[in-house]
């Protein structure tokens, strides 16, 4: 395995958090964000007939409804994802306490309605799941086709669940873009700590080399009495 795998792991899950941090810091000192209203009028300019009707089908990407059958069909599929199936399980549920927690500290209410809204626990749940999706993907013996393939369809789940709860008028763009941070975070700290286990479970044979020289050289390469 590449040794940088779980140092790349660990730049996406510190930078994502940094970023969503301050994200959260500039929603609770400030409110509205000045880009979220024009952000949310511009997108909301398409809100009628087929396009409101395809968002509440959207919707449900970032529902237990899709996300847990989702999550069994990928143990299913793959090993990489049964190998530490209780480590995906606990970040998919983790992230979604984790946001409701951040939702009572930060306390901005929905652009409808007195319900928190910061972050997004659609945007978090989708995010989260499409992250893993994509790290699993990366340790599977696939061809580029087939992981571009599954790289794509998870980005596209996250993006379309952001693009519904906007428009279904559930949430600030903020809201959103908040979701998919702590989503990737979350996500990104599992894979960090996953590679890192595995990187560090590899067998190491360096301390072999020299006893085999020393044999091959004369020397004595029986292993030392106790």
């Amino acid at each position: 395995m590449n040794r940088s795998t779980a140092a790349r792991w660990r730049i996406v899950c510190l930078a994502s958090l940094g970023i969503f941090l301050g994200l959260g810091l500039a929603v609770y000192a400030t409110g509205v964000l000045p880009g979220d209203v024009f952000l949310r009028r511009e997108l909301l300019v398409s809100d009628a007939g087929l396009v409101h009707e395809l968002a509440r089908w959207v919707n449900y990407g970032g529902r237990a409804q899709v996300l847990v059958p989702g999550a069994l069909l990928l143990f299913f599929l793959s090993a990489v994802a049964r190998r530490h199936w209780w480590l995906w399980c606990s970040v998919l549920v983790g992230s979604s306490l984790i946001q409701h927690v951040v939702k009572f500290l930060v306390g901005r209410s929905r652009p409808s309605g007195s319900s928190l809204g910061f972050p997004s626990g659609h945007a978090t749940a989708a995010t989260t799941f499409a992250v893993v999706l994509i790290y699993v993907a990366s340790r599977e013996r696939l061809s580029r086709v087939q992981r571009f393939a599954i790289e794509a369809l998870a980005v596209c789940l996250m993006l379309a669940v952001g693009w519904a709860r906007i428009m279904r008028h559930a949430h600030w763009p903020s809201d959103v873009l908040g979701g998919f941070l702590l989503g990737t975070c979350c996500a990104a700290a599992a894979a960090w700590w996953e590679t890192a286990q595995s990187e560090a479970g590899a067998p190491d044979e360096s301390p072999v080399r020299p006893l085999a020289t020393r044999a091959r050289l004369g020397g004595d390469a029986s292993p030392p009495s106790l």
